[in-house]
C-alpha cells in the first residue's frame, strides 16, 4: 500500500507540474519589414513578466512565446501596439496596420502643423515632449502606413507629440523650405526633436526600426 500511495503522491506532482508548464502561443506580428525591427520587438516581449522565450521570424512575420495557461495577451497586444506594430492571435481576423479612427486620433497629441505653409520650427515642436516633425502627402502611399505606425507610438506613450507638415505635390512653400533648409528628396521624411526643443536626428523613408532609434535617443536627451 505504501507503494501505491508514493507513486499516487509522484503522479499527483508530475500532473500539477504539466499543469503548470509554459505554453506555446504562437501570433502574427503585422506592420514588420525590416530585420532590424525585430530586437525592439523581442525587447518589448522579454520585459512582459511571464512571457518567456520570445522567438520572431521577421521575414513570415510570425512570433512564438511560452506564457502560462489563460496569459492575458492584451499584455503582448499593447507591448507591441507601443511601438507601431499589431499582433494577431489565433482565430484573429488580420487587418494590416490601419489609421485609428478619428475619434481615437483626436485624443491624441497629433496635429497639423502646415497644410502647405512655411513653419517655424522653434514654435512648432511641443515643450516637455519628444515632437516627430512628419513630412508627407496625400498621393505618398507609405507616409500613410508610416502615419498609422506613429499613431500608435503616440497612443502608447503620452510624452511623444507629432506635428504633420503637407508637402502637396512639392509645390508649396511647406516643400521649398523643407527641400532648401532640409535637402529632403524623397518621403516620407521626419525630423525628430528632444523635449527641450533640441533637433536629435531626421529619417528618409519609412524605415520604422531607424524611427523607433531616433525616438529613443530624443527620449534619452530628455532624461538626461
Amino acid at each position: 500500500m505504501r507503494v501505491v500511495r508514493v507513486a499516487f503522491s509522484i503522479c499527483l506532482l508530475l500532473s500539477g507540474a504539466f499543469a503548470l508548464a509554459d505554453e506555446p502561443l504562437k501570433f502574427t506580428v503585422v506592420g514588420i519589414d525590416c530585420e532590424a525591427c525585430a530586437p525592439p520587438i523581442l525587447k518589448a516581449l522579454k520585459a512582459l513578466p511571464d512571457v518567456k522565450n520570445p522567438k520572431l521570424d521577421w521575414k513570415a512575420g510570425a512570433a512564438t512565446v511560452e506564457v502560462p495557461a489563460g496569459y492575458d495577451r492584451e499584455k503582448i497586444r499593447t507591448a507591441l501596439k507601443d511601438l507601431g506594430f499589431e499582433a494577431v492571435f489565433p482565430g484573429e481576423e488580420r487587418a494590416d496596420l490601419k489609421p485609428l479612427p478619428e475619434e481615437a486620433v483626436a485624443r491624441l497629441d497629433i496635429a497639423p502643423a502646415s497644410h502647405g505653409e512655411k513653419i517655424d520650427i522653434a514654435k512648432t515642436v511641443v515643450p516637455g515632449k519628444v515632437t516627430v516633425l512628419d513630412y508627407g502627402a496625400t498621393w505618398c502611399g507609405p507616409c500613410h502606413v508610416l502615419e498609422a505606425r506613429l499613431q500608435r507610438l503616440v497612443m502608447g506613450n503620452p510624452g511623444i507629440a507629432v506635428r504633420r507638415v503637407d508637402v502637396g505635390k512639392w509645390d508649396n512653400a511647406a516643400a521649398k523650405q523643407a527641400t532648401s533648409e532640409f535637402r529632403i528628396e524623397s518621403l516620407p521624411y521626419v525630423r525628430v526633436y528632444d523635449a527641450s526643443g533640441k533637433f536629435v536626428g531626421a529619417q528618409t523613408g519609412g524605415s520604422w526600426d531607424k524611427i523607433l532609434k531616433l525616438v529613443e535617443k530624443a527620449q534619452a536627451s530628455s532624461k538626461g
